[in-house]
C-alpha cells in the first residue's frame, strides 16, 4: 500500500456563492504536493476513469525559472517521466487520450519512452505547435530560429479511441471566383458570372471600382461571399476514368448541351451539378461551424500555427513567465478528446490553465502542483473562474459566467495502516 494519501484542506477549497446549481461541477480537485505521490494516491479511485491527460512537464533545458528548476541529469529526467507516465496510463479510460507538451530538447527520447509505455501503435500524432515568431534576441543568432514546441498525442487503446472532429479557420479560397446570379431559379436556368461582377452589382459599382474596393477593404468581399456562399462556386474538371458510370454519362450530356446546367441526383450524398463537362463546386460546402460562426474551415492538421503564445501575460489574471500556455490551446485539446462531464487531469498544473479551461467547458478536473504557487497562482486563478471574475481566454467563446467549485487537498503520509514498531 502506498504510504501517501490526500487530505482535504476545507479552508482552501472554494465554491461559488449561493446554493448549488444543477449541472455545475463542485468535485474538482486541486492537489498540492509531489505529483507522483498524488498519482499513486489517486489511482484507487480514478484508475480507468480519466478521459484526458494533458501535461506540460519541465523540458530539461538546463535553465532555472522562477517557479521550477528545468535542468536535471538526463537519465534521471527519463526515469522520473517513466514513473509518472506508467501511472497516468493506468488512470486513463480505455478511450482516453494523453497529450504531452514538450520542446525539441528531449523530444526524441520522450517519443521512444512513450512508445514503450503506451505502444507505438497508440501514438496518434506528433503536433507542431507554433509558440512564437522569429523576432527578438533569437532572430540575431545564426542558423534556424526555433519558433515551435510539440504536442505528443497517444491513445490509451486505439481500438477504442474516438476523437472528436475539429476544424480550423482558413482564409477565403480565391479559386471560388464565379457566381450563380439566379440561384433560386431551376438549376437548368442558372447563369454564371464572375464573382467580381456579382460583387460590383451588389455594391452598385463598376467592375474596376469594385476591384479597388476589394483590394482596399478585403473584408467587404469576404462578407459578401459568406453571406451568399451557396451561390459562390468554382468549376473543376473531374477525373473521367475515376468517377461512376452515371457521372460519366452526365459529363457527356453537359458537353453536348453546354448552355445549361445538368444535375446528377444521389441518394446518400449531395447532388452533382455539371456544366460544359465540369463539376460545379459550392463554397458553402467549405464552411464549418467554428466558434459559433459559419466560416471557411479545414480539418484539424498536425500543424497548429493559429494559437500563438504571445500576449498571454494577463490571461487568467496570473503571471507565469516562460511557462503559461494559451487557453485556446487547452480548449482545442479538450474539445478534441472529451465531452462535457469527462474527467481531465494535469499533474504539472503550472499556472492552472488546464483547470481553468476545463471548468469553463464543464469538464471535471484534477490538478496537481507543488510549491507555494499552487495556492498563490493556481488556486487564485481558479477562484476567479468559479466566481465569474475571469473574462480572459476562452470565457466568451465558452459562454462562461461562473459557478461550481473545487476542493483543495495536500499530499500527506498515511500512518493509519502502518504497523507499530515492535518494542525492544
Amino acid at each position: 500500500m502506498d504510504p501517501r494519501r490526500l487530505v482535504e484542506q476545507p479552508a482552501l477549497s472554494h465554491r461559488a456563492a449561493g446554493p448549488a446549481v444543477a449541472g455545475d461541477l463542485y468535485d474538482n480537485r486541486l492537489i498540492r504536493g509531489d505529483n507522483l505521490d498524488a498519482l499513486r494516491a489517486l489511482e484507487p479511485e480514478f484508475a480507468g476513469r480519466i478521459r484526458c491527460v494533458y501535461i506540460d512537464p519541465p523540458y530539461n533545458t538546463g535553465r532555472a525559472f522562477a517557479h521550477y528548476d528545468d535542468g536535471i541529469e538526463h537519465a534521471r529526467w527519463l526515469a522520473d517521466m517513466r514513473a509518472r507516465l506508467e501511472v497516468l496510463r493506468r488512470l486513463l479510460a480505455a478511450d482516453g487520450t494523453l497529450f504531452v507538451h514538450i520542446d525539441d530538447n528531449e523530444l526524441g527520447y520522450l517519443i521512444v519512452l512513450l512508445d514503450d509505455i503506451f505502444g507505438r501503435a497508440n501514438r496518434a500524432a506528433v503536433v507542431t505547435f507554433k509558440q512564437g515568431a522569429p523576432t527578438g534576441h533569437k532572430a540575431i543568432n545564426p542558423g534556424c530560429v526555433s519558433t515551435s514546441n510539440f504536442v505528443l498525442i497517444y491513445a490509451r487503446d486505439r481500438a477504442h479511441w474516438a476523437p472528436q472532429r475539429l476544424y480550423t479557420a482558413r482564409e477565403r479560397d480565391p479559386r471560388y471566383a464565379q457566381f450563380i446570379v439566379d440561384r433560386a431559379a431551376p438549376f437548368r436556368e442558372w447563369r454564371l458570372v464572375s464573382l467580381l461582377r456579382a460583387f460590383a452589382d451588389a455594391c452598385g459599382l463598376g467592375e474596376r471600382a469594385a476591384q479597388r474596393l476589394a483590394r482596399a477593404e478585403p473584408a467587404r468581399l469576404d462578407e459578401f461571399v459568406l453571406a451568399r456562399a451557396d451561390a459562390v462556386v468554382r468549376l473543376a474538371r473531374p477525373d473521367y476514368n475515376a468517377v461512376s458510370a452515371a457521372a460519366r454519362a452526365m459529363i457527356d450530356r453537359s458537353k453536348a448541351e453546354p448552355d445549361v446546367v445538368h444535375r446528377l441526383e444521389r441518394d446518400d450524398h449531395d447532388d452533382f451539378y455539371f456544366v460544359r463537362g465540369e463539376r460545379i463546386l459550392f463554397y458553402a460546402a467549405k464552411l464549418k461551424l467554428i466558434d459559433g460562426q459559419r466560416i471557411a474551415g479545414e480539418p484539424l492538421t498536425t500543424i497548429w500555427d493559429d494559437l500563438l503564445s504571445n500576449n498571454l501575460h494577463a490571461e487568467g489574471g496570473v503571471a507565469f513567465p516562460k511557462g503559461k500556455k494559451p487557453e485556446a490551446l487547452l480548449r482545442r485539446v479538450l474539445e478534441l478528446s472529451t465531452r462535457p462531464g469527462d474527467w481531465v487531469l494535469d499533474v504539472y498544473a503550472g499556472s492552472g490553465t488546464t483547470g481553468a479551461v476545463a471548468h469553463k467547458l464543464r469538464r471535471p478536473w484534477i490538478l496537481v502542483e507543488r510549491g507555494e504557487h499552487c495556492e498563490g497562482l493556481v488556486a487564485a486563478r481558479l477562484r476567479a473562474v468559479v466566481d465569474g471574475r475571469d473574462p480572459s481566454g476562452v470565457t466568451a467563446a465558452a459562454g462562461w459566467t461562473g459557478g461550481g467549485g473545487f476542493r483543495y487537498f495536500s499530499v500527506e503520509e498515511d500512518l493509519s495502516d502502518m504497523s507499530p514498531e515492535p518494542c525492544p
